[in-house]
């Protein structure tokens, strides 16, 4: 037997026993690792993330010299701890990434173990890497978000320089009886995306382009998010919309469009779709030997960007979970996850479209807690014959309940609705006290939204078809309706206080400049405020910064966004800085640059 072998298996057999998806439970207070043991398909980019019940009291030396991770072709390997979440938590990072197809053996020694239980001896496990790279591993979200939609996003970048964008001013209002009050925001998809805000009657109040991006909303620390389809990013945006942070996914893993929850500690939960090789002969007959089939990856990451937590799908669901899709082809987007929610106890509660589930997750164990409609539905649905299918959105609102956006695609004769939930988790029944349905019926096969308001009425984001957004009181009654023309759908809708500028930022005119051209800011000199006006001939990545009179940074208006050909306005809030000369700096594709001086006096 190989030595190597031979090693893994006298670690293995030295192991606590664990049962995928299940809680750990041995005497050496661990809690929480990732990868699971026995995992499969683990990127090889992946950290170890190994959590514990009580602080380690050990530094981050002492615990290096505590582990030892070794790879049945790697050998040894060589990498970094650090110490999160309160010292709870270590994450071994290799010094490069593992190799395909191997072995992962994690050995944990009672010198660390007996820092933190009464465990008299070592502890192992071992996990897999996946053995071949999907050919979708350049994955982008774009394609996913389409569902059963025929509108074809990936085509829509190409032809971004060459068509005019829509005005954003044809969101036609159909109804508009005292809705409730605050800001509704918007992320309208034509030839590009337009983050929108507009007052509760509809009417412009900012907006700006970008050229693909989504779920546009305001979190709880009050800023601003968007996601850049471009740039695979979620953008934080402060008060005067200038960028501030970016949130993404580690471990290898491409960022997903369709959530970003802000936290109040500065961490944040992200997703990712993960497209993998696997054999599906083995799992269904007549199955492809060597199908992609896309799982789902939840992660949070901390403040300086590292992954504290992460749940695979592929760990707890199974791929025929995914009743609706064809088995067969080569191409199978089992899970296609579309909402987290933080629960009231801090647990997380997911959306898997692609399952027709609602699954609520421990945040600390990543075990699941349960799981709501689809094939492993453990409820007893009340009041409620047709069920939910395809559903996004769901949300724990104020009374307990839970909303979702059931956009259902599975229902005799297709329709969309809002509906709302109450769980009884002790006898096991899912009562629907609430819905709203459409008249006539109206069908958002992708995307939507459902949002209740502190005044009691429901707002509602249809995603991929018009109207783009109803507001409804408790009785059903419509408050306000608008559309958008024919062709422009917005994946979601929300409703937020919001007391940012109303200086719309982007706003591009129907007229294309002839040339790169930067004005002059007006008024100059300014206190505090100022608007710089550039026109661009065509479509390209463009950056705006601000520099003092000594040339240091002390702003980035737009970093590296890419602009259609248009002619743009910007708000530019020196409240901040220090009364002198600033200088702006215009540049496009790192080839077109202009700068010009403006002076603010206070």
């Amino acid at each position: 037997m190989n030595i190597s072998k031979l090693i893994l298996l006298i670690l293995i057999l030295s192991s606590i026993s664990y049962s995928k998806g299940s809680t750990l439970t041995h005497p050496y207070g661990i809690n929480y690792l990732d990868p699971v043991p026995a995992a499969n398909l683990v990127r090889p980019e992946n950290n170890i993330i190994i959590g514990f019940q009580k602080p380690l009291g050990l530094n981050e030396t002492e615990i290096l010299n505590s582990i030892a991770i070794s790879g049945t072709i790697s050998g040894k390997i060589d990498g970094k701890v650090i110490k999160c979440s309160g010292n709870k938590k270590i994450i071994f990072k290799p010094s490069i990434p593992f190799i395909l197809g191997e072995t992962i053996v994690v050995k944990l020694t009672r010198k660390l173990l007996s820092s933190i239980s009464s465990g008299k001896r070592d502890y192992a496990y071992s996990f897999n890497i996946l053995s071949k790279k999907a050919q979708r591993d350049a994955y982008s979200s774009t394609s996913q978000i389409q569902g059963n939609s025929n509108f074809d996003f990936s085509s829509e970048r190409s032809r971004q320089d060459n068509d005019v964008l829509f005005d954003i001013t044809q969101l036609i209002v159909s109804v508009d009886n005292n809705p409730s009050n605050g800001y509704v925001f918007l992320a309208p998809l034509a030839v590009a995306t337009q983050l929108t805000i507009t007052t509760k009657d509809g009417a412009p109040y900012w907006y700006a382009q970008t050229g693909y991006g989504g779920d546009f909303k305001k979190q709880p620390n009050g800023n601003l998010t968007y996601f850049d389809g471009f740039q695979f990013k979620h953008y934080e945006l402060d008060q005067n919309y200038h960028t501030i942070d970016t949130f993404y996914c580690g471990n290898g893993y491409i960022t997903d469009i369709h959530e970003l929850r802000v936290l109040g500690n500065g961490h944040a939960y992200v997703l990712a779709y993960d497209p993998e090789v696997v054999d599906m002969s083995q799992i269904i007959s007549g199955g492809d030997t060597a199908a992609q089939v896309t799982g789902l990856i939840i992660q949070e990451v901390d403040q300086n960007k590292n992954v504290v937590f992460q749940w695979r799908s592929w760990d707890h669901f199974a791929i025929t979970d995914a009743w609706h899709e064809n088995l067969l082809a080569h191409n199978i987007d089992a899970v296609h996850g579309n909402a987290i929610e933080i629960d009231n106890d801090s647990n997380l509660i997911i959306s898997s479209r692609h399952l027709d589930e609602i699954t609520k997750i421990n945040h600390v164990t990543g075990d699941i807690i349960w799981r709501f409609g689809g094939k492993h539905n453990q409820f007893t649905f009340l009041g409620d014959t047709l069920k939910f299918t395809y559903q996004h959105a769901v949300r724990r609102i104020a009374n307990g309940n839970l909303t979702l956006y059931d956009n259902g695609n599975w229902h005799s004769p297709r329709y969309s609705r809002a509906v709302e939930y109450s769980l009884d988790t002790v006898n096991m029944t899912a009562t629907r006290v609430w819905q709203f349905r459409h008249s006539p019926n109206v069908f958002g096969s992708w995307g939507g939204y459902v949002q209740r308001l502190d005044n009691g009425n429901t707002l509602i984001g249809w995603g991929g078809t018009n109207p783009a957004v109803t507001e409804v009181q408790p009785n059903g009654t419509t408050v306000f309706e608008a559309s958008y023309p024919l062709g422009v759908f917005t994946y979601r809708a929300y409703k937020f206080d919001w007391n940012g500028s109303p200086v719309a930022i982007n706003n591009q005119s129907v007229t294309v400049p002839n040339t790169f051209k930067l004005n002059q800011n007006y008024p100059n000199p300014f206190n505090p405020s100022t608007i710089i006006e550039f026109g661009l001939p065509k479509g390209g990545n463009t950056t705006l910064t601000i520099y003092d009179i000594t040339g240091r940074e002390v702003d980035k208006i737009i970093n590296n966004v890419h602009l259609a050909a248009g002619t743009y306005k910007y708000s530019f809030n020196g409240s901040n800085l220090s009364s002198g000369i600033y200088f702006y700096r215009l540049e496009m594709d790192g080839t077109a640059v202009d700068v010009k001086k403006m002076m603010l006096i206070k």
